[in-house]
């Protein structure tokens, strides 16, 4: 049984710090990264990086558990939410159109893999409405018990998302060449 407070409480502290490191290294001209309330982080949003500028930008911060790699194929996995709530069919985080979120951060455990992975929301959400048909048959779904609901979520090798980010970034996923 999943429950938010306790996620909420395992992203605080140690990983907070990594977090806010994370994000106030990897993005230029960051002044300020800031945890969000409790209110604002049930929508999505995690951190509030401020750029010097007055810029915000929103992020959501997805912490895989320790020993998470022993579920890999070698490589690290990402989470793709699929069903919010499976029973009432609300479509998960990476389908949601109304979020504001603007990055996702993975993060993993140093031990399970000492990277992360930063990506541009909409280009994932892009790259996961256009794969979904294919993922849905390559990928198994699983489930986690909320306290009322079920969520649903696969999991996809990092390298699988990434080169259709970058598709979508390209525009790689079309024959040839498109005239504008």
């Amino acid at each position: 049984m999943n429950n938010f407070y306790e996620k909420l409480s395992y992203s605080l502290g140690h990983q907070q710090t990594v977090d806010c490191n994370i994000l106030r290294s990897h993005i230029p001209k960051c002044i300020r990264v800031e945890k969000t309330s409790v209110d604002i982080d049930r929508t999505g949003v995690d951190y509030i990086a401020t750029l010097q500028g007055g810029t915000k930008i929103f992020i959501d911060a997805k912490t895989r558990t320790p020993g998470c790699s022993k579920y890999w194929k070698g490589e690290p996995e990402l989470a793709i939410e699929t069903w919010s709530v499976a029973e009432k069919k609300i479509p998960g985080w990476t389908f949601n159109e109304k979020s504001e979120v603007d990055y996702i951060l993975y993060t993993c455990p140093k031990e399970d893999y000492a990277g992360y992975f930063f990506i541009p929301f909409q280009l994932l959400r892009s790259a996961a409405i256009r794969c979904y048909p294919d993922w849905r048959q390559r990928f198994p779904k699983h489930y986690q018990r909320n306290n009322g609901y079920t969520s649903e979520a696969m999991f996809i090798p990092a390298d699988v998302i990434l080169a259709e980010v970058k598709k979508e970034m390209t525009g790689g996923f079309y024959h040839g060449h498109q005239n504008l």
